[in-house]
């Protein structure tokens, strides 16, 4: 498929995920402070989406709260999106703020 089309649909997956994480995980904040789709990359053949996510607390069961609720987030973006070949839907949790952090403790040790 044309990668400017998949950048697209990345795109368009990305803010459909984000508001249905928001609509199905309404009581969120409770429990992980803030919840961030960082990125979504579409595999080139279609198969998968895969949305990856971080938050500030409880980031250990963030994605398999949300592997709960993905079937009824699946039907959703299945919904919108006007495309033969649907994905499947995989969270992976973005670890990259962790990674920083410890970037930061590292650099401010040595200063």
């Amino acid at each position: 498929m044309n990668k400017e089309r998949i950048k697209k649909l990345e795109s368009v997956s990305r803010e459909l995920v984000t508001l249905f994480i928001f609509e199905e995980l309404e009581d969120s904040e409770n429990i992980f402070w803030i919840i961030t789709v960082t990125w979504v990359k579409i595999s080139s053949d279609l198969s998968y989406l895969d949305i990856y996510i971080s938050s500030l607390k409880n980031w250990e069961i963030l994605a398999k709260t949300l592997a709960k609720h993905n079937a009824w987030i699946q039907w959703k973006l299945n919904k919108a999106l006007n495309i033969r070949k649907l994905p499947r839907i995989r969270f992976r949790y973005d670890d990259s703020w962790a990674r920083w952090q410890e970037v930061c403790e590292t650099i401010n040790k040595v200063i």
